[in-house]
């Protein structure tokens, strides 16, 4: 059955009762570590974990959100009352074609990618717009950079294609340890995500960077009596210099959600500098007479894969 679409009105009265609750009934603050259904788990401001339902309309949480709620019992138990409001959230599109949240309140989003499985030119392309539009800084994190030439080569070609669009690109190994020190000075003081297919090595990474990332798996696990769960859901950790770092699971593909040309453009700074410079307003960038972006790849300013991917994702808008 399909939730039921609150209007602005109804929204708000729920707002309201949310805050007088918070007055009458003394709750703390915290933040979502992880999400199993229809519970999450929640640190305190003594980083103490907390197992909590949730009210009825709150909506979906995720890793980051700032959450109020109230302690029962005498078992770490508790009930989420409010969502804070949030900085940003990173959605994905879902089952159905409806919006799925992934994450919030990030203001880094590191796309890993790694020589085995192979990146994918448009998978990245689509998260740099997502993240674009939160907005965020997007950073590409190339894993198993020991696998000698082929990796090599494959940094080569990641650079051309991202590196003069402002991108980061950072080479690291989670198995020699290349990159982890200036990793680790990426993510100090900031809340990132981890972001990428299966197999590229995320909790690698993620254990390379958190010491007791393992550790702080093993709490989160036993105060939601759930498995090892680092592979199926996201997990909110403290680095120990300084910030958080989520990491999320694998997928197969991923899908923004996009409602307008502008948003997909906000992701390709390169298409940008010829906004407005087309014969046409509406140019499409393809088979129009006088298209600026298309004689600056001739000239050679513009990677033709990028272009590729923003064409792309105006089809998938428009169907």
């Amino acid at each position: 059955m399909n939730k039921r679409r609150l209007s602005h009105n109804q929204r708000r009265r729920i707002a309201q009762q949310q805050s007088r609750k918070l007055e009458l009934e003394g709750a703390l603050e915290g933040t979502v570590i992880t999400h199993y259904g229809k519970e999450v788990t929640v640190e305190d401001e003594q980083q103490r974990l907390h197992q909590c339902k949730l009210r009825q309309n709150l909506g979906d949480l995720v890793c980051g959100d700032r959450v109020s709620f109230q302690p029962q019992g005498e078992n770490a138990h508790g009930v989420v009352l409010a969502i804070h409001p949030r900085n940003n959230l990173l959605q994905k599109t879902g089952f159905g074609g409806k919006a799925k949240p992934v994450a919030a309140n990030i203001d880094q989003v590191l796309i890993v990618s790694a020589v085995q499985p192979a990146p994918n030119p448009y998978l990245i392309d689509r998260y740099i717009v997502a993240t674009e539009n939160l907005p965020a800084k997007a950073i590409l994190l190339l894993n198993k950079i020991d696998l000698g030439d082929e990796a090599q080569t494959l940094l080569a070609q990641l650079q051309q294609n991202y590196q003069d669009i402002g991108l980061t690109i950072l080479p690291a190994s989670a198995k020699t340890g290349q990159g982890i020190d200036e990793l680790k000075t990426l993510l100090q003081d900031h809340t990132s995500i981890f972001v990428g297919l299966s197999g590229v090595g995320k909790s690698s990474l993620v254990n390379s960077v958190i010491p007791d990332a393992d550790i702080k798996v093993g709490e989160v696990s036993r105060a939601s009596q759930e498995g090892t769960h680092t592979t199926t859901v996201s997990t909110l950790y403290h680095l120990p210099s300084g910030g958080d770092l989520i990491d999320s699971p694998g997928v197969r593909d991923f899908t923004p959600i996009i409602e307008n040309r502008q948003q997909i453009l906000n992701g390709f700074a390169e298409l940008r500098k010829y906004a407005g410079l087309c014969k046409f307003n509406d140019c499409t960038h393809t088979s129009e007479p006088g298209c600026a972006v298309r004689q600056a790849i001739e000239n050679g300013e513009i990677n033709p894969q990028r272009l590729q991917s923003y064409q792309h994702m105006l089809k998938d808008l428009e169907e």
